[in-house]
């Protein structure tokens, strides 16, 4: 999980509108998010621009999982710098950018070693403003949110280990698993398991869990059941989905297995193999105490040996509950993954006994719910203990880099400095890519360069150790593109241009790779544009996909550059001197790695010789002025039809209205500055709207409505009241992260507690339903204050927008002001004196 707690922009005055860089939002993440949230109704939403802040293209730390979504962004956005294309009547000195500034942590607790399994119970605690605790139980106090959390995990774990020994007890207790093993990909569409004639599992698969298993690394846990000692006859049907169109395969498989009093586990396997068809097999697992590599923990007791079973020490990489886990994570269930970890251990009691692999998947699952405390004291355990040194290395780089994006910057550099030491080399681009970042954000550009350089040439050393090649391209493009920006940063322009150029002019496959692409080519042409290179503008920003999500941005920038001066010819910075390896040393790289590293555009020609362009693309240039204007006015056509929040069409819509007045086309002209300010006006109210509905309360209730795993929903509801993420937003996604999370635990509590009341009365279930109770009242107060903090935040963003409408209001009535006063076009050149 990604958290990044910024400032919400400032607006700055907007008098200059059309002559000013606007930096449209990105709308990737909300692309399906347009259906329409359920209970609760929205006020009718009209079109707003968003607040118009000039950024840099997003940096993104490669080695974020999957799971770990959104990307991370600039620690802190830039105000818009000053980009004069066309001096405008009314226009003000424009104002500098202000300094970037490190994001701040808004109400974050210290942090804590480690975060404690159990709360401290206080006496009293005093009611505070934002809860109304009950009288009957005193409130918990905790050292941090993290701590509450943790928990709150412990807590659904002992409630589902409780429930699941009184349904199915530990004698006799079998699990069962499905797995996928061989080359051969194969995509596992339904099941069904039948132990002595009755059904124990017979439906088909979820697309997640068709996902998760196709990708053959762990197995998924079907559910469990209860077996007498002795023999039983086991069947199993498959449905597997066909490579080529036509009938699904059908495997199946009739065999009996022997299993011990003591339980077992039971894994039907499906086997690709290389050539041929798939095959089916049953395989017994049982657990093996009697290797233990471990010190964390102590010991079990024996389960027992059955004789012909695959034994496994608790915990280890071969463990199928471990392997249950780390699938559930996979499936985007980390909450699920670590309450079944939790359990486990919860099964085990005080002397349990789990191998290092268990521990780091715990601490895996932890980090992608935020719990960084509590991984980060696995870490320092295993560290402790001298077991899995790499392993542990690996994982506090990804705590590292959660901790950077929720602006911890100490906190992530100590984890950084205790991985180095032992972080496989293949990592190692990856960690300095993030100590770079960091620099960045620390204002220490000099240094960011300086650690970039060493990253970018090390991720050529990526390919040889990374299994996947497509996240070694992403860690060379996004390598050189946070190189160019600490260039930029630190003085070296010139540099940074021809590294922005170079992988501008990259031919990916890979969408995130197509996107960055995209973004450094903006980013190159506005600069441009900033130096009145209208030519070069141009070459540049064609380069852009017009259906990606910075066409918007481009297009804007095209049409201003066809009334930009031409400029000169820019001669680029060779690069060569900047190659990642001797030339000797490339050389000496296999053939095929050599030549596909420059197929694929890692290996740059203009990084190992002479080789490559000598000065930046241009594009022809207008004819003349109004020649200039015409073109402009058609590139600039093509963003009417686009969504009007959107800073670029807005300026778009006035750039129009004013070269059609510099065509003297006084008619047209008057009509769209007449448009444009309706559109605004309909925008202001309906903003003011929006805030009356947030201040209201309307928001929350509306975000409690959704079901917290249904990110389409909270995305369409943000859409509709212009609170879109982007780099001003992410302060309060941030804490919208935080509501979601609160809720769904309080669900989850109300659940396990429902669960546990419909089983039989014992002292057990009595004493841990009290301990759900304080779990949920504590959830509460948190989820409460929450709450608050995401109302006050939207209201600053919804102002903030309202100011910028404001301000392009008024650049509007000054142009609309002036074309009212300008003789109509059929009067002009004429002795006939205008009619007022």
């Amino acid at each position: 999980m990604v958290r990044a707690h910024t400032k919400p922009a400032s607006a700055k005055p907007f008098l200059h509108l059309l002559s000013t860089s606007l930096l449209s939002l990105s709308f990737g993440s909300i692309a399906t998010a347009q259906e329409p949230v359920p209970v609760v109704s929205i006020p009718p939403a009209s079109e707003a621009p968003v607040a118009a802040t000039e950024s840099e293209p997003v940096i993104r730390v490669i080695s974020v999982p999957p799971s770990a979504q959104p990307l991370i962004h600039e620690a802190a956005p830039r105000t818009a710098p000053e980009q004069v294309i066309e001096q405008l009547p009314g226009q003000v000195t424009e104002q500098l950018p202000t300094p970037i500034q490190p994001p701040l942590l808004e109400a974050s607790p210290a942090p804590v070693p480690e975060a404690p399994a159990l709360p401290v119970m206080a006496e009293e605690v005093a009611p505070t403003a934002s809860a109304k605790p009950s009288a009957k139980l005193p409130l918990l106090v905790f050292k941090s949110p993290q701590a509450l959390r943790f928990s709150v995990y412990q807590r659904l774990a002992e409630a589902d280990q409780l429930a699941d020994a009184l349904a199915t007890p530990m004698t006799g207790r079998v699990n069962l698993y499905a797995d996928a093993s061989g080359l051969n990909k194969v995509s596992i569409t339904s099941l069904s398991i039948r132990i002595d004639e009755q059904a124990v599992f017979d439906r088909p698969l979820q697309a997640a869990e068709i996902s998760a298993l196709a990708e053959r690394r762990d197995p998924l846990r079907l559910g469990r059941t209860r077996l007498t000692t002795g023999l039983h006859r086991v069947q199993a049907t498959v449905v597997v989905a066909a490579e080529a169109p036509g009938e699904p395969l059908q495997l199946n498989i009739d065999q009996s297995l022997e299993l011990a009093a003591t339980g077992s586990d039971l894994e039907l396997r499906v086997e690709s193999g290389t050539i041929g068809k798939p095959s089916l097999v049953f395989r017994r697992l049982q657990r093996d105490e009697t290797q233990k590599t471990s010190v964390i923990s102590g010991s079990l007791e024996a389960l027992g040996v059955n004789v012909g079973v695959i034994h496994y020490p608790p915990g280890a990489d071969n463990d199928p509950a471990l392997g249950h886990a780390r699938t559930l994570g996979r499936m985007g269930q980390p909450a699920n993954g670590l309450v079944a970890l939790l359990a486990d251990a919860v099964q085990a009691g005080p002397s349990g006994h789990f191998e290092p692999p268990y521990w780091l998947a715990q601490a895996a699952l932890l980090r992608e719910l935020g719990v960084l405390d509590r991984a980060q004291a696995i870490c320092d355990q295993l560290d402790a203990a001298k077991v899995a040194g790499a392993a542990v290395a690996t994982e506090r780089l990804l705590i590292a880099e959660a901790r950077y994006s929720a602006g911890d910057y100490s906190a992530a550099e100590a984890q950084l400095a205790l991985s180095k030491r032992l972080l496989p080399e293949y990592r190692q681009a990856d960690w300095r890519n993030i100590s770079g970042l960091i620099e960045l954000a620390r204002l220490r550009p000099g240094d960011a360069t300086d650690t970039l350089k060493i990253a970018n040439s090390e991720s050529i050393e990526a390919f040889r150790y990374m299994a996947a090649s497509t996240e070694a391209l992403r860690a060379t493009a996004y390598g050189r593109y946070n190189l160019a920006i600490a260039m930029i940063r630190n003085g070296d322009v010139a540099r940074a241009r021809s590294w922005l150029d170079l992988l501008g002019r990259t031919t990916p496959t890979d969408p995130e790779l197509l996107e960055l692409r995209d973004k450094a080519n903006l980013s190159l042409g506005w600069q441009f544009l900033k130096e009145k290179q209208g030519r070069t503008a141009l070459g540049v920003l064609g380069r852009v996909r017009s259906d990606g999500l910075s066409s918007n941005r481009a297009l804007l920038g095209m049409g201003w550059a066809q009334l930009a001066p031409n400029g000169e010819r820019l001669p680029r910075v060779t690069l060569r001197n900047e190659a990642p390896r001797a030339p000797d040393q490339i050389n000496d790289l296999p053939a095929p790695l050599r030549n596909s590293l420059a197929r694929l555009k890692v290996l740059e020609p203009e990084l190992t010789n002479k080789l490559g362009p000598v000065s930046f693309e241009r594009d022809d240039p207008p004819k003349d002025r109004n020649d200039g204007l015409r073109r402009a006015i058609i590139v600039w056509s093509a963003l009417l039809g686009r969504d009007e929040r959107d800073p670029s069409v807005i300026e778009a819509k006035l750039a129009i209205a004013h070269a059609q007045d510099q065509l003297r086309d006084i008619g047209a002209a008057r009509t769209g500055y007449t448009d444009t300010l309706t559109s605004l006006r309909n925008t202001d109210a309906a903003i003011e709207r929006d805030a009356a509905f947030v201040q209201a309360g309307e928001l929350v209730a509306a975000l409690s409505a959704i079901d917290p795993a249904d990110d389409a929903a909270l995305y369409g509801l943000m859409d509709r009241l212009r609170l879109e993420p982007g780099n001003d937003t992410t302060a309060l996604y941030a804490a919208i992260g935080d509501q979601r999370e609160y809720r769904q635990l309080a669900v989850s509590l109300q659940a396990a507690t429902a669960r546990l009341t419909a089983l039989p009365a014992s002292e057990a279930s009595a004493a841990l339903l009290a301990k759900l109770e304080l779990a949920s009242r504590q959830i509460a107060l948190v989820q409460h204050d929450a709450e608050v903090l995401v109302g006050q935040r939207a209201l600053l963003q919804l102002q903030s927008h309202r100011k910028v409408v404001g301000d392009y209001m008024k650049t509007a009535l000054l142009l609309a002001a002036r074309a009212e006063d300008t003789p109509a076009i059929e009067l002009r050149n004429s002795e006939t004196a205008p009619t007022p």
